[in-house]
């Protein structure tokens, strides 16, 4: 071959080379391109999908960014209408955040029929301004409006803690305040009085304890004397007595019969064993509950100093069977002063056959037994006393009449509870013992939506800390730490230069 042709063959083959490379530059351009856009577009994607489809999961230990089961079904299922939610409250508040969240998952659940707004009155004082003039109310501390088909209820901070301000009550408070915006009419709870004094201690008693929990719960607390009136008012949603220290005569316990019969009434009874009451036990008898007020729930301890002594302080455990105590089952509860036995006809088919379920809701601890002789100074059991073996002892009970099975199925029916202890809401009560009356009553008035919805712990952690441990601390996050990454991130960067 000659030179010439040589170096013509030459130049097409370096033609040719160019042109595959130029090719192959095109394809990697290509490629890049792709790459780059479809990257872009699974990223916009999976925001979307992050946006408009998520999971959430509280990780949190006592689950405080979290609503119960039954708020949850409330908001989707029940609640129908648009619900308007104003948070004003400043940036230092301590339940700010907690709140905040805590709404934000009430707007998620509810399917887009809550609007959630939030401001600090201090930054944003215009739209403080509206919304003052918009609901007519001060917002002098910082507070909650929920508005419902123009009708609104007002939180204070305060209304969302417990009365230590250790507890967030927020979904509590909230939940009852939506609950008694959508109601028809308010609801209404008489106090029977005249039955005998409340123990007050430091001016706290029983009554107050309940005017406070119907502050919260949004229900109407009135006296009702039986003694002045032929027939309970027809606005009473239920009854509740407390501590009675006589009996009702003939004709008090007529007209709570025609109640409980004819307009499908509703009772909370917190009964004194210490006062016999043979006019109106019949009528609770002839519900499945017999009151055994001739014993007294007790054990005897033996103690180093003093012998054995008298333990009347009552331990018992939640049952969880039932509508009222079911968030709380197998819970043990404590009763100051003195409990007596109840029997309970469950099963019982002459009642089934009137509708009428009595279902135990406290069950006392095996160490306990029903003392008849509970006078005497060293009490024993036998075989004159309740025992708990082989049948436990109750000491609370709930009765209803003309309800359905299914919990879905509204109907009207009467309702009643009965507690052998008058103790439960005696001055400084227990948290479960208030939350027990509070399900009780809420189960009488017809709001099972607001049962199971139990208070969370705020809680605050200090960590103690010597000043060289503090010292320590702050150079190895400050210095050691972001300089050993940026001497890996060098040393990574050399060796693939190298």
């Amino acid at each position: 071959m000659s030179l010439k042709e040589k170096h013509k063959a030459k130049v097409d083959e370096n033609e040719k080379s160019h042109l595959k490379n130029g090719i192959n530059r095109k394809k990697i351009v290509l490629n890049n391109i792709i790459q780059l856009a479809s990257a872009t577009l699974i990223f916009i994607l999976i925001n979307y999908l992050s946006f408009s489809d998520y999971k959430r999961w509280d990780l949190s230990t006592t689950k405080k960014f979290s609503v119960s089961e039954e708020t949850s079904n409330y908001l989707k299922e029940q609640l129908d209408q648009k619900v308007i939610i104003t948070m004003a409250f400043l940036k230092s508040s301590k339940i700010r955040n907690q709140l905040k969240l805590l709404l934000e998952e009430y707007t998620r659940l509810s399917d887009g029929k809550i609007e959630f707004n939030h401001l600090d009155p201090v930054i944003d004082k215009a739209r403080a301004l509206e919304i003052s003039n918009r609901y007519e109310r001060q917002i002098d501390q910082n507070c909650l409006f929920i508005e419902i088909q123009g009708k609104a209820k007002k939180l204070t901070e305060t209304d969302l803690l417990d009365e230590s301000g250790r507890f967030f009550t927020g979904e509590d408070a909230i939940t009852s305040a939506m609950l008694a915006v959508t109601e028809i009419k308010p609801k209404t709870v008489y106090l029977i009085a005249g039955k005998g004094k409340l123990k007050s201690v430091n001016n706290r008693s029983a009554d107050k304890e309940l005017i406070n929990l119907s502050k919260k719960q949004f229900f109407n607390l009135k006296e009702l004397t039986l003694g002045n009136i032929t027939k309970i008012p027809d606005d009473a949603d239920s009854l509740i007595l407390i501590n009675p220290e006589t009996d009702f005569n003939l004709s008090e316990v007529s007209i709570l019969t025609k109640y409980w019969e004819e307009k499908r009434g509703s009772m909370v009874l917190l009964l004194n064993p210490s006062t016999d009451m043979p006019n109106f036990y019949p009528f609770l008898r002839s519900l499945g509950v017999r009151v055994d007020n001739k014993y007294r729930m007790l054990f005897s301890e033996t103690t180093g100093i003093g012998g054995a002594q008298k333990v009347y302080t009552l331990q018992s455990k939640i049952l969880s069977a039932n509508p009222i105590t079911s968030s709380d089952g197998g819970k043990i509860t404590t009763f100051a002063g003195q409990t007596c036995p109840l029997s309970i006809a469950e099963d019982n088919e002459i009642l089934s056959s009137k509708g009428i379920v009595a279902t135990p809701l406290l069950e006392a601890d095996p160490k306990f037994w029903g003392d008849l002789n509970h006078t005497e100074s060293y009490p024993k059991q036998s075989d004159e006393d309740v025992l708990p073996n082989p049948n436990p002892i109750y000491v609370a009970a709930m009765v209803e009449k003309g309800g359905s099975e299914d919990e879905s199925i509204k109907i009207n029916s009467s309702r009643l509870v009965v507690v052998a202890n008058s103790t439960l809401l005696d001055p400084m009560p227990t948290k479960l013992n208030v939350e027990f009356v509070m399900n009780s009553i809420n189960w009488t008035i017809d709001r099972q939506d607001r049962i199971g919805i139990n208070p969370t712990h705020s809680t605050n952690f200090k960590i103690n800390m010597s000043a060289e441990k503090y010292q320590t601390l702050f150079y190895l996050v400050v210095c050691i730490i972001p300089i050993s990454a940026l001497l890996f991130g060098i040393a990574t960067w050399s060796a693939r230069r190298n």
